[in-house]
């Protein structure tokens, strides 16, 4: 048999890449428009390779080093046909498409550059940031930490009342099995097709209704996500924003954004945040209408759960609050 070889890593060209992460119905969408307003700052991207790999390392599926090597290369590619628009979404009504960037001419400029070492020299320069939607990162973030990638992390973290009702009404916790244009990595349990973070309590998720379910995950990986954040290798990589607060107090939230990135806000950015109805006031009686549901719906075991973790938010933010906030 062949000996495994040892894969290396080619220079990293793909500095400055950025991650707006969160759970699943935690909000980025809002900051995902909004940010690519930024300058400096691409439009937003999606990397289900990059997604699928974090808890592929987490389980021991996928070898260390060979994910390190190619990672670096995957988004050295990524950041090199950026450059050139190569692979670029055109279609106007998706979020990462060109038409919704604040400035789609450049990427049509781009369209006529010729490729080669001017690119590269360019990408060296670091006067570009990456930045990728992602989702659960913080759950795995020692993985992602062992990459040895250059990034900086928006982690936002949504009240889990709301986090719960968003997630349940989407849909979620039914579509996996139903939906083949659900792209999530699953895994597979007596036939049944589940998401792959029920992996340890399968029997336990089968067992749940749709409502319990939505609770059941967000609450599993907020538990995760607040011991890994805890204990970050890098603290002073990673915003921690609330949704709440950014929604109420966006001016403060967008001065933090543009500090902690290096990139000033440009005239598009006011109208991005219009346009995500940015700042509003939430409506408190809504939160409480889904309590109420949620107190009809699942265990009481589930339901006392979902008020501590409440408690802790409102409180200090699970905690977090002294940790680069």
């Amino acid at each position: 048999m062949t000996q495994t070889p040892i894969f290396a890593m080619p220079e990293d060209i793909a500095c400055r890449l950025l991650f707006i992460d969160g759970l699943t119905c935690s909000g980025k969408s809002i900051l995902s428009n909004i940010i690519p307003s930024l300058a400096g700052i691409e439009q937003i991207k999606f990397s289900t390779m990059l997604e699928h790999l974090m808890p592929a390392l987490a389980f021991g599926a996928v070898n260390k080093e060979y994910a390190k090597a190619s990672i670096r290369a995957l988004m050295n590619e990524m950041a090199y046909d950026t450059l050139l628009a190569r692979n670029s979404n055109f279609r106007p009504n998706d979020q990462t498409g060109i038409l919704n960037f604040h400035d789609p001419k450049l990427y049509f400029e781009r369209l006529a550059r010729k490729e080669g070492n001017e690119v590269v020299d360019e990408l060296r320069q670091k006067q570009r940031q990456f930045p990728f939607m992602t989702h659960d990162f913080m759950v795995n973030l020692v993985h992602l930490e062992s990459l040895e990638i250059d990034y900086k992390m928006i982690q936002l973290y949504r009240h889990p009342i709301d986090n719960s009702y968003s997630f349940y009404k989407q849909g979620y916790c039914t579509r996996w099995a139903n939906d083949p244009r659900e792209f999530s990595l699953m895994i597979g349990f007596e036939n049944h097709l589940l998401p792959w973070y029920c992996a340890g309590y399968e029997q336990e998720w089968l067992s749940l209704n749709p409502l319990e379910r939505a609770v059941r995950i967000i609450l599993d990986l907020l538990s995760r996500s607040i011991n890994q954040h805890k204990t970050a290798r890098s603290p002073n990589n990673i915003l921690t924003i609330t949704f709440d607060s950014f929604v109420e107090n966006t001016t403060l939230e967008m001065d933090r954004i543009s500090s902690f990135l290096g990139s000033a806000q440009t005239t598009a950015t006011p109208y991005f945040l219009k346009q995500a109805n940015c700042p509003r006031k939430l409506i408190s009686i809504e939160r409480r209408h889904k309590l109420d549901e949620f107190k009809a719906g699942i265990s009481n075991n589930l339901f006392c759960q979902l008020k501590e973790y409440s408690d802790r938010y409102e409180n200090n933010l699970y905690e977090l609050t002294s940790i680069n906030r």
